[in-house]
């Protein structure tokens, strides 16, 4: 699983990109909070949702404000870690 944090531009929440590539389909969901966490909802990625030519993509906060999320993620997590 990849991660990516930033802040909204829109909403001034806290947002987080988490998602995976499965065989060319990006799989994943947006979620926000506020501060004061009185905010604190998500939603998936949508579907058909592609790679521009940099690795990156564009999806959008829960407010509808768009994010870029880089090639780069922000976090990985082993997936071959088993609990």
């Amino acid at each position: 699983m990849n991660y990516y944090w930033t802040d909204c531009p829109k909403c001034g929440c806290q947002v987080t990109v988490q998602y995976t590539d499965e065989r060319g389909h990006l799989l994943g969901s947006v979620r926000r909070w506020s501060a004061d966490r009185a905010i604190n909802d998500g939603r998936r990625i949508e579907a058909g949702t592609a790679r521009d030519g940099a690795g990156g993509f564009a999806t959008a906060c829960v407010c509808g404000a768009p994010v870029a999320v880089p090639a780069q993620p922000s976090a990985v997590s082993d997936a071959s870690i088993r609990l």
